[in-house]
């Protein structure tokens, strides 16, 4: 490949005034892209992990949880509808059962009255009427005594005693303890149930039922039906065995009619003036029943005319349903059934268990469904970082996506590191760093539109590299370019510079596009600075390994080109053209006749050495002429201090004593500041 620049870089030369008139319409384009854009309305954005996992978990929550609160609902009012239901038929079957020995009584004391109302009895006739209440007593079994009272508080009575029907005659005159129901008799029409009676003779309390007997108006005396509260309590304890029912029945909260425990049980309330002639409730083998005005706590579940109590004694629960039933005298009694909990509670724990397994199931559902959407947006989430990362070029550190049981999520794990592999390679011929200003720069000013820009460009050449391809291998060949190119892009784009294109051995870059950067020819001469060290570290390996070195020219210009992307419909650069970059092409190929012996020569105009400063030390080379240009050019050549005498020697002249470089400057800096004001001597 020949050397000369005119054979590696054909670029336009546009004419100034067209070039100017192109600049004036890049320039207003781009500031009518530049142009504000109305604010847009910031959205908010909310990671896919927390949409997925608090979709899925609420979805399966509000599901599962809607239909479990349904069947709790729906099992619960049937439960506690039949447990009412139950509750209100035990209760209601022990007041039947109440009734029915109690009831009995009431019509004994209607047949006996009815007969003598009738004058088929005469209330005279002793004899007659002991015989007819003897007879109506032995046919019922739940009827302790009978017995008739005349106006004048005389009669027959016959009762049970130790299985046997004992009648006889009684006088109450001149009693003292007579019931004020007997003497009330006259006055009454209805028959009425007296408060509990302790009758001294039985040695126990009774329940009497009087009903007035009456023909044509005139008063005749009284049926007096008397039942034992011994019985009332051998017919619960009857009923507990047959049915397994702990029934009872209170006279009010302090006082038992009737308990299965009382049976066998005798009591003395001769002498008893608080109350009636009744057991206390903690006088029963009853503890349970004992506590449960004073620690039971009401159950609310259970409505309807039942009420229901909840007592806890010695460690065991217990349940108490009481109602009360009236028509047994002034005070409504309280009927009342026992439950262990145990015997009570298992509809109400089937439902508890049906609960808690419902819950069971619904907090796995959405454990399931939390596990599923955190590993759907894992998956989600480790596609969004990889796709960060091509974003930021960054396609080396891009680890393949892992295949999904899903099957959309498995083709785009497919898909992506496909993509990714032809970028990879992609990326090898396209300027990453180039794409990635672009990039910021068309999120930031709005487009890539032509424009005119102050650049400083950058010319690289391998000297004699054409005679050094003669003799090597075409891998080896490519293997030194790849190797020598990746030397010199590193430079160029650690001072943020852009790698233009390759063209044979040599390379072309620049600074100050698409970015703009005032340093541009600051960033160039760093970077010229950078390659040459790297030659001279890179050429000391070479020797090492038995390698020739190499020897690179390096060319720099600063001034206006046109930058934007040029081509054809078809193809397209990002490039830039214009006389600047003919100029930096011609310095490098100058440099190859002033370059001698010298591993690295950097030249540059006096433009870019007047706009970089002191950045790096400069040696003024003087005005020289450049090919297929008029008039001279200044050069200045960048020379480490550590290389000054080398470059002086091989540049004085034959047999002069004059030194080639300026005394240093009086700052005592490395470089010596240019005398130039950034344009060419002519």
């Amino acid at each position: 490949m020949p050397d000369s620049p005119s054979a590696r870089v054909q670029l336009p030369l546009p004419a100034p005034a067209p070039a100017a008139k192109r600049a004036g319409q890049a320039g207003s384009k781009t500031r009518a892209t530049l142009a504000p854009e109305p604010a847009r309305r910031r959205r908010l954005r909310l990671p896919i992990a927390a949409v997925l996992v608090a979709g899925f978990g609420s979805l399966m929550l509000a599901a599962v949880a809607s239909v479990l609160i349904l069947g709790l609902v729906s099992a619960s009012t049937n439960t506690f509808a039949l447990l009412n239901d139950k509750a209100d038929l035990a209760l209601a079957g022990v007041e039947v059962r109440v009734r029915h020995q109690l009831d009995p009584a009431r019509e004994m004391a209607r047949f006996v009255a009815g007969l003598v109302e009738r004058g088929d009895l005469r209330a005279i006739d002793g004899t007659a009427m002991t015989d007819t209440l003897r007879g109506a007593l032995a046919g019922a079994p739940d009827v302790t005594g009978l017995a008739f009272i005349r106006p004048d508080l005389t009669g027959v009575r016959v009762a049970r005693l130790n299985g046997d029907l004992i009648a006889e005659p009684f006088d109450m005159q001149g009693g003292s303890d007579i019931p004020p129901e007997v003497l009330d008799g006259p006055n009454r029409s209805a028959a009425t149930w007296a408060d509990p009676r302790w009758l001294k003779e039985a040695q126990n309390s009774f329940l009497t039922l009087y009903q007035p007997v009456r023909r044509d108006g005139r008063y005749l005396g009284q049926v007096a039906v008397g039942v034992s509260l011994g019985d009332l309590s051998r017919f619960l304890s009857v009923l507990y065995v047959e049915q397994g029912l702990n029934a009872f029945v209170l006279y009010d909260q302090t006082h038992v009619l009737a308990h299965p425990a009382l049976v066998g049980r005798s009591f003395d309330f001769s002498g008893k003036l608080d109350g009636p002639p009744l057991p206390r409730i903690d006088q029963v083998d009853d503890p349970a029943l004992a506590a449960l005005w004073t620690s039971g706590v009401p159950v609310q579940s259970l409505k309807k005319r039942v009420e229901a109590r909840g007592v806890r004694v010695l460690g065991s629960d217990y349940m108490f349903l009481t109602r009360s039933m009236a028509g047994y005298g002034q005070q409504d009694w309280i009927i009342g059934i026992g439950y262990r909990d145990g015997e009570m509670g298992v509809e109400i724990r089937r439902l508890y268990i049906t609960g808690a397994v419902g819950l069971a199931i619904l907090l796995v559902s959405v454990g399931v469904a939390l596990l599923v959407g955190r590993r759907i947006s894992r998956q989600v989430a480790r596609l969004a970082e990889a796709a960060d990362r091509v974003r930021a070029f960054e396609f080396r550190t891009i680890a393949d996506l892992p295949d999904s049981r899903l099957r959309e999520m498995a083709r785009a794990a497919t898909a992506f590191n496909a993509m990714v592999a032809g970028l990879r390679w992609f990326e090898t011929y396209v300027p990453k760093a180039l794409v990635l200003r672009l990039m910021r720069q068309r999120e930031t000013e709005g487009g890539l539109d032509s424009v005119q820009r102050e650049v400083t460009v950058m010319f690289t050449d391998i000297r004699g590299f054409s005679r050094m391809a003669e003799h090597m291998a075409a891998a080896d060949t490519a293997a030194l370019l790849n190797e020598h190119f990746t030397l010199l892009a590193a430079c160029i784009e650690a001072e943020g510079g852009t790698v233009d294109k390759f063209i044979g051995d040599s390379l072309m870059a620049f600074w100050g596009a698409p970015e703009a950067q005032e340093d541009h020819a600051v960033r160039a001469l760093r970077a010229a600075l950078a390659i040459h060290h790297a030659i001279r570290a890179d050429n000391r390996r070479r020797v090492a390994a038995g390698r020739a070195p190499i020897h690179v020219r390096v060319g720099l210009h600063s001034g206006p080109v046109v930058v934007g992307n040029i081509g054809s419909d078809s193809r397209i650069n990002y490039t830039i053209v214009g006389d600047t970059v003919n100029v930096a092409a011609r310095i490098e190929e100058l440099s190859g006749g002033l370059q001698g012996d010298a591993e690295v020569i950097v030249l540059t105009s006096g433009v870019t050495a007047a706009k970089g400063k002191d950045a790096v030390p400069l040696v003024r080379q003087g005005g020289r002429s450049l090919r297929g240009r008029t008039g001279m050019t200044e050069l200045w050549r960048l020379v480490p201090e550590d290389e000054r005498k080398d470059v002086a020697k091989a540049a004085a002249p034959t047999g002069g004593t004059a030194p080639p470089f300026p005394a240093p400057s009086p700052g005592g800096g490395e470089g010596i500041k240019p005398v130039l004001a950034g344009k060419d001597t002519p």
